[in-house]
């Protein structure tokens, strides 16, 4: 792994050390946002960015902080050194003529009392903070910012040939900060939901298609995988933040203010419910499961996607290129079939912070610290005033002005009901005269019958007799006279993914339910197995 300092400039990150860290973070938020908004910009149009926006933070920074008489700059810190500044060379400000340059350089010589350096925009000893300025109005504090953005590596500047007029560039490095810092500020709602309906959207059209973009569907569908996969643990470790933080909360407003005003609407309302009440997970990962599995056991597909992958990468063997296809396919099916280990520990953590919550909130409320919670403790530890046990606490109680209080309330007339104690449960007594050997043949039978009825030979009986001639039967179509036939329903859509069926299922999304008599079910067609497609037997029996 590359060091980060080979890639970023030296100081990159003094500017969120230094004094007036906090403006120059909102002078980031800025420029991101005016690249964000604008296809190439110049350095007045982010002046102008940032006089729109901060204005205020221009105004009220003081002049008298702007620079140390000893040479430092307001970031607390030495300036950047020379060394430092070659890391990342910058172009000169080119300013609109030689007589503005000048002056320029004059005034923020003499109102610093230092002389200009040799490039004419800093002191002689490379420092270019806020003393930079050239004057107290906001368009020269704003270019004083941008100068040093430029500085810092945050921004790189190119003068156009064909004027002096200079082009503002964010590089690479710089864009992915930005991006990473506004995320943390303003965290994006993520929509787990999504990204499996993405995942099974991807691989169901490559499916259908299998055209020359399989591989691209492949890709788009693992990207999104690792998406799923680390934004669910990124939630996980959210909640287990919130619950670590809970007891450096030591007022009741704070903790409230935290469980319902942070927690419930940035975790629990915009994250964890949708999760818990969309079950995209559970309805699609058959589907995507059953698609990856087909592909595993098609040679021929295979083939075809690791040719698509050696005309990205070159450098792939056939191997090579075919066991990256193989990689691919087997971490989308491991995540979602370890999916229920992770939603298991979100559960888990969700149900621990608020337990947690409940508790600290009981513990502050009955542990205040000021003379009312202390007299509430006394009163508390005191027995009732109509006690009949002799106590010597009564005694002193009668001196003092008590009174008990009663009233109303909707469960005045409630009486709690009482628990019933379990004893040890007792087996189940055969009745008097009755045959060993004749229980076990009755519960032998009973169990053949079970079997006769809903057994893999039955089920596959019952689906392939109703189905047509082009081996299709829609659920509209099925013939559920009995009860019984609506159970082998139910199961034929559980075992529906099990390569020993001879049948397929393909779900409709858009009708959803259909009614068959007195039931209603999902809408879906079974589809017959090609014979080298499944590996059942017409005499299995489970």
């Amino acid at each position: 792994m590359r060091n980060l300092f080979e890639v970023v400039p030296d100081n990159l990150f003094s500017l969120l050390a230094a004094r007036h860290r906090a403006v120059y973070f909102r002078a980031l938020m800025v420029l991101r946002e005016c690249y964000q908004r604008e296809i190439t910009f110049r350095r007045a149009d982010l002046v102008a960015y940032l006089i729109s926006q901060m204005e205020r933070d221009l105004t009220d920074l003081p002049e008298d902080e702007m620079m140390d008489a000893d040479g430092v700059d307001p970031v607390g810190a030495p300036s950047a050194s020379p060394k430092a500044v070659e890391a990342a060379p910058v172009q000169p400000v080119v300013p609109e003529s030689p007589v503005d340059r000048e002056a320029a350089v004059a005034h923020r010589s003499n109102a610093a009392g230092t002389s200009p350096g040799p490039d004419g925009l800093g002191d002689s000893d490379g420092s270019d903070g806020f003393g930079g300025f050239d004057d107290a109005t906001l368009s020269g504090r704003a270019h004083a910012l941008v100068r040093r953005l430029v500085q810092t590596g945050w921004l790189q500047s190119v003068t156009d040939g064909s004027g002096f007029d200079e082009t503002l560039i964010v590089p690479q490095y710089a864009s992915v900060l930005l991006d990473a810092l506004h995320a943390i500020v303003e965290p994006v709602q993520q929509r787990y939901n999504a990204f499996v309906y993405s995942v099974y959207s991807n691989l169901r059209t490559a499916n259908e298609e299998r055209d020359e973009f399989m591989l691209q569907a492949l890709q788009s569908a693992y990207d999104a995988t690792v998406a799923l996969r680390e934004n669910l643990r990124a939630l996980l470790h959210n909640i287990h933040t919130y619950y670590q933080n809970l007891h450096l909360r030591q007022d009741i407003r704070d903790l409230l203010a935290e469980h319902f005003d942070s927690y419930q609407l940035s975790v629990a309302i915009a994250t964890y419910h949708p999760l818990k009440t969309f079950d995209s997970v559970y309805r699609f990962r058959p589907r995507i499961l059953q698609i990856l599995r087909d592909w595993l056991a098609a040679p021929s597909l295979l083939n075809r996607m690791s040719a698509t992958l050696r005309q990205q990468r070159p450098e792939l063997d056939d191997l090579a290129a075919r066991g990256e296809i193989v990689r691919l396919i087997q971490f989308i099916g491991d995540t979602f079939e370890s999916l229920d280990d992770l939603l298991r520990e979100i559960d888990h953590r969700n149900a621990a912070y608020n337990r947690a919550s409940v508790e600290r909130l009981q513990y502050l409320l009955n542990s205040d610290r000021d003379i009312k919670g202390k007299l509430v403790q006394l009163l508390r530890a005191l027995p009732p005033v109509h006690a009949r046990a002799p106590s010597p606490l009564l005694s002193a109680m009668a001196e003092l002005p008590l009174y008990e209080v009663r009233y109303f309330d909707p469960d005045a007339l409630y009486t709690e009901p009482k628990r019933r104690q379990r004893g040890q449960p007792q087996p189940l007594r055969r009745p008097g005269g009755v045959d060993d050997a004749a229980f076990q043949e009755e519960a032998k039978e009973l169990l053949e019958r079970a079997n006769a009825l809903f057994s893999q030979q039955r089920i596959a009986e019952f689906i392939l007799s109703q189905m047509d001639e082009h081996g299709r039967l829609p659920a509209s179509a099925l013939r559920l006279p009995e009860w019984d036939d609506f159970i082998r329903a139910i199961v034929a859509v559980v075992r529906g993914d099990e390569p020993e069926m001879p049948y397929g299922i393909e779900w409709d999304d858009e009708t959803q339910t259909v009614v068959v008599g007195a039931y209603r079910i999902p809408a879906l067609t079974f589809l017959r197995k090609e014979a080298d497609r499944w590996t059942g037997r017409a005499g299995t029996r489970r």
